[in-house]
């Protein structure tokens, strides 16, 4: 047999010792690795839309039920709901709201002006209504300190009769010219605020107009000494008419016997002129 050469025992020793590399575990390429993500999240999408029309399908059921309960009245009985009208509604705070923005407030009749003539009788009676509120004090109530465009009773007194010149004129308060006016001197510069004013004002007038015609209607009777007086000069004022009256007779029965005198005096001339003839 041949000689195994130095060489060659090395070499096959050395195949015999040396162990066997460890392979690396196989990972996944980058396309599955993209796929799995895709995948995964097109089964997250589909949950979730699953879960949204199941969500929706519950409050569609929900609302209609809630419907059917307001649409029932009393007793089971289906009512009709009012349709939307544009008339105004008032809020929860009593206000009054229109149905859209910029439409035309409708003037209402506690809202009217007052006519010239109860124009006429209602500012002399806010004069009468703040002096009956002042009871003979000088000013009624206390000051603002703190409003500078608070009118006092007089101004509101001093604006009534403004107002009520305007009327009488057919055209409207001149709040510009009004305001440089030593009486309305913290106006001046703020025609806008005594323009304000006025609707404050309306209502007052109409108050006052009230009051005086409900005072007027219920007058209080005269006590006995205005009645002793009044049946005084009453019964004066007969006998003078008694008087008159018998004067009035004593110049007729005059009148008469003149009268008689004169138709007699013309008969006899009348006769003497016939006898000549």
């Amino acid at each position: 047999m041949p000689r195994a050469t130095k060489n060659s025992g090395k070499t096959s020793g050395k195949n015999t010792n040396v162990r066997p590399q460890a392979t690396s575990q196989s990972k996944p390429s980058l396309a599955s690795s993209e796929g799995t993500r895709r995948s995964k999240r097109k089964r997250d999408q589909n949950e979730d839309q699953v879960d949204g029309e199941t969500t929706k399908n519950k409050t569609r059921k929900v609302t209609r039920s809630t419907a059917d309960k307001v649409a029932k009245g009393v007793g089971g009985v289906t009512t009709r709901q009012p349709s939307v009208t544009n008339k105004p509604t008032e809020d929860a705070e009593g206000e009054m709201t229109g149905p859209t923005r910029g439409e035309n407030n409708v003037i209402s009749a506690d809202e009217q002006e007052l006519s010239l003539a109860d124009l006429a009788e209602a500012v002399p009676a806010l004069e009468i209504m703040y002096a009956r509120l002042r009871a003979g004090k000088r000013q009624l109530g206390k000051r603002r300190s703190g409003d500078r465009f608070h009118l006092s009773p007089a101004l509101q007194v001093v604006l009534a009769h403004r107002y009520r010149a305007a009327r009488n004129a057919h055209k409207g308060v001149d709040y510009q010219r009004l305001s440089t006016t030593k009486n309305f001197q913290d106006f001046k510069g703020h025609a806008e605020e005594l323009r304000a004013k006025e609707p404050e004002l309306k209502v007052l007038l109409k108050k006052a107009l009230t009051e005086q015609r409900e005072i007027d209607a219920c007058k209080p009777m005269k006590n006995i000494e205005d009645l002793e007086e009044e049946v005084a000069r009453l019964d004066v004022q007969h006998e003078e008419d008694v008087a008159k009256c018998k004067q009035l007779e004593v110049d007729i029965e005059q009148q008469e016997e003149q009268h008689s005198l004169t138709i007699s005096k013309l008969k006899e001339s009348q006769n003497t002129t016939l006898s000549r003839k």
